[in-house]
């Protein structure tokens, strides 16, 4: 059975519709009950279909692989799950076809990662209602234009699977890599970059503080100025070096510790989202490094 053709695909084309009888029968209890939401498979049956309309999928993914309906009643396969026994939930079923990728529940995380043939691209942990779920590992792998999603034990061990095509932010992201070696980054340019560092979003931050805004504290507006000097210090010696890989990485590195202030601090809201977003850019673009007008450089790793 290949779970990889339905991604993309009508709910009305017939690939789709033998693929849904194909898993009623393992499961007739309440596969379609909630099929106007866009969901198929009963919640505790170890499998899911979740469809989006036409406009939703195509802001999020850049290929539709097929088309059945109008476009107000077309909807698009988005995303496949497919779950086994839940220590902590007793009535939930496990899925009883084959996994995709050969995986089989249990698989301990090194073994998926071998069977996927790549390591995760993120690494996170899943809490949710205490009632409900244990806390659970989340790794996401990126398998051609396929994304992965596996849900683990605090064992690491394989208790779910997600599939989904990778989105736009994603498809951008692996065409920026590719580019890499034909990036014309200008050493002239140093001094460009070093002139951003005065367009730091921390001073206006320390001001909102002296006023009485709580959102933010001086110890993580610090650290936050530490990590952005640090960054525009890399892509001042990688602007030299003309070292497009290096600028990328100082990007990521920029874009992880900001995750880890806003993860402790929850101080990235909006305007500051956007402060930091037009700050990393600018810096980027000043070294030479080109990028489309509508990419945004720090979507791959952003939590914020």
């Amino acid at each position: 059975m290949n779970h990889f053709d339905i991604l993309g695909r009508s709910i009305a084309d017939p690939v789709v519709e033998s693929y849904l009888a194909h898993h009623e029968k393992l499961d007739p209890i309440d596969f379609r009950t909630n099929a106007e939401m866009g969901f198929f498979g009963g919640f505790d049956s170890g499998f899911g279909l979740q469809v989006e309309s036409l406009s939703a999928y195509s802001a999020e993914f850049e290929e539709v692989r097929s088309r059945r309906l109008s476009d107000g009643e077309e909807r698009i396969v988005s995303r496949l799950s497919f779950t086994g026994p839940d220590a902590i939930r007793a009535v939930q079923r496990a899925y009883s076809s084959a996994l995709p990728f050969g995986l089989t529940f249990g698989d301990s995380s090194d073994i998926v990662a071998e069977k996927l043939g790549t390591g995760p691209f993120r690494e996170g942990k899943s809490s949710t209602l205490p009632e409900y779920s244990a806390e659970r590992f989340v790794h996401s792998y990126a398998v051609g234009n396929i994304v992965v999603i596996a849900k683990y034990d605090a064992d690491l061990r394989l208790m779910a699977v997600y599939l989904m095509q990778a989105d736009r932010t994603m498809l951008k992201a692996t065409r920026r890599k590719a580019s890499l070696p034909k990036q014309k980054i200008m050493p002239g340019n140093i001094d460009k970059v070093e002139a951003l560092r005065v367009q730091m979003p921390t001073q206006r931050w320390r001001e909102s503080m002296a006023e009485g805004d709580e959102l933010f504290n001086e110890a993580d507006i610090a650290t936050a100025e530490t990590a952005l000097n640090a960054f525009i210090d890399t892509v001042k010696a990688a602007t030299s070096q003309r070292d497009a890989q290096a600028i990328q990485a100082a990007v990521k590195d920029i874009v992880l510790a900001i995750n880890e202030i806003h993860g402790r601090s929850g101080m990235i809201e909006t305007l500051e989202r956007d402060e930091l977003g037009v700050l990393i850019d600018a810096v980027v673009r000043a070294s030479g490094f080109s990028l489309p007008d509508d990419e945004d450089i720090t979507a791959e790793w952003r939590e914020w």
